[in-house]
């Protein structure tokens, strides 16, 4: 039985509500290598699609606040917009970071140019610039007076404001994704990032009423596309520290830390941007979800794969050894390779060991970032979450200081001289003020928790929709083949061709 209510139908499953099924089926429609350079390259251009078809939205609908003088609620379109535009120049960053032209005869060419999203999006900001531009020549809003005389506490400035630094951004990000080179056939842009597919996902569910429910989304949206890339370029790395080829490791741990910078971008325009109110007016729509029910981010990546990376290292450093002897033999190994740089396995540990915990502080700064959106939305004052967590916030950052305790990555921090478990123990005078009593910080949050938990009685006291068991099933484990395993498939492969 499917749920609904004035806005649009009421979400069951995280994987529903972000149409990863979409983007799976898009991966499918179009078949790369998995962890190839072809396959990293058309994930940051299905990203980009993602973040174009969200500013074709959010300009239009910026384009009519304007036809009707609603400049407040305009420039609010704009800085979401402001938002994206920051995605797409992290974004367009990538490939010329990944440097994934690979060592095929094959060289094709994707050029931004040739995306209909792009396209879209332009006549989208013809129009609102002639809305404005219109809109400049009336007595209320003569471009003049209001660059020269108002800051940004006016709605018209702000407008102006936001418009011209997207604009500059725009020359940024398009100048980055002009042409890209990848080693594949590229037989059209559309066909081989499977833009149709994007569309599909971003307008697979909409609400009625001018919401944020899209952006929300698209924003989800984006590191799902770029976990798997990251996901399968972890497992390579895996395969390789097995079989001893560390220096194939350390290229797959790279460029997966690359892609990392991609999801952390998409974070800042959802806390900047989502008011309390506007948050409120999708919450119920969001269903018996959870960001934790990302089978990609939270269990793949955060769990399976990070402590197999782990193990893996491990193995190859200190062997079999009983635990505690082990974690002194790895903290051993890494300092002395840190004393001895220029020599060859030593050069490489310290490689690995670079990115292990460059990937390390990613996953640290996602948690500690993510903490942002129940705190700013749903409040204090034991406000229970949609799935029905007693205490939102307290479970959320109950799950990321767990996950800190149980860091299978802390003996690298250790040798590293990286203490993070003392950090617990120092003074830290501004965050004890901050979570005082007295601060307004508190009274911010305790103000939030009780709008939202009148506001949401039924998700409060887990009636209608919320009296249900969340649906969500853990998936299984994710393993990693042994190095024997992968060479028997890929002999099956060889003998079956």
């Amino acid at each position: 039985m499917s749920y609904s209510n004035e806005r649009g139908v009421i979400a069951e499953q995280y994987s529903e509500l972000q149409a990863t099924a979409v983007l799976d089926q898009a991966r499918r429609t179009y078949p790369l290598a998995p962890a190839s350079p072809e396959s990293n390259l058309r994930a940051v251009f299905q990203a980009v699609e993602i973040g174009l078809i969200n500013l074709e939205d959010l300009v239009s609908r910026a384009a009519n606040d304007v036809e009707n003088r609603r400049f407040g609620a305009a420039s609010v379109k704009l800085s979401w917009a402001r938002g994206f535009h920051q995605v797409l120049v992290h974004l367009s960053r990538l490939p010329h970071r990944l440097g994934s032209v690979g060592a095929s005869d094959v060289d094709g060419v994707l050029r931004l140019s040739e995306s209909t999203a792009l396209q879209a999006y332009l006549r989208e900001v013809r129009r609102f610039d002639a809305a404005a531009s219109k809109a400049a020549e009336e007595a209320e809003f003569y471009l003049d007076e209001v660059l020269a005389e108002e800051s940004i506490d006016s709605d018209k400035l702000r407008l102006l404001h936001l418009s011209r630094l997207c604009s500059h951004e725009t020359t940024i990000w398009e100048r980055n994704l002009a042409e890209v080179h990848v080693s594949a056939e590229v037989p059209s842009y559309e066909e081989f990032v499977v833009a149709r597919g994007m569309r599909d996902a971003v307008y697979d569910r909409v609400l009625e009423g001018d919401t944020f429910f899209t952006q929300f989304r698209g924003l989800h949206q984006i590191p799902e596309i770029l976990c798997v890339e990251i996901n399968d370029r972890i497992e390579g790395a895996i395969v390789e520290i097995d079989a001893g080829r560390l220096q194939q490791a350390q290229a797959n741990l790279r460029i997966a830390n690359v892609l990392s910078a991609g999801i952390l971008a998409a974070l800042p325009p959802m806390t900047d941007n989502l008011a309390t109110a506007d948050y409120h007016r999708i919450r119920e729509n969001l269903g018996l979800t959870s960001g934790s029910h990302s089978v990609n981010l939270h269990y793949h990546l955060f769990k399976d794969l990070y402590q197999q990376l782990w193990e893996a290292l491990a193995n190859w450093i200190a062997g079999h050894l009983p635990p505690e002897a082990r974690r002194r033999a790895i903290e051993r190994a890494i300092s002395r390779a840190g004393r001895r740089p220029d020599r060859g396995d030593d050069f490489l540990l310290n490689l690995i060991v670079d990115e292990c915990l460059e990937l390390r502080s990613f996953i640290n700064t996602w948690r500690d970032e993510h903490l942002q959106l129940p705190r700013n939305n749903l409040g204090s004052n034991r406000t229970r979450s949609l799935t029905g967590s007693v205490d939102a916030i307290k479970t959320v950052r109950g799950m990321r200081d767990a996950a800190r305790a149980r860091d299978p990555m802390q003996p690298l921090a250790n040798a590293r001289r990286l203490f993070d478990q003392f950090a617990e123990r120092s003074p830290k005078p501004l965050t004890e003020y901050l979570q005082s009593a007295t601060s307004l910080d508190t009274k911010i949050g305790e103000a939030t928790g009780s709008i939202t938990q009148r506001r949401f009685k039924h998700v409060q006291e887990r009636l209608g929709v919320f009296a249900k068991e969340c649906p969500f099933v853990p998936p299984p484990r994710r393993t990693v083949p042994s190095n024997d395993e992968c060479n028997d498939r890929m002999s099956a492969s060889i003998r079956s061709k």
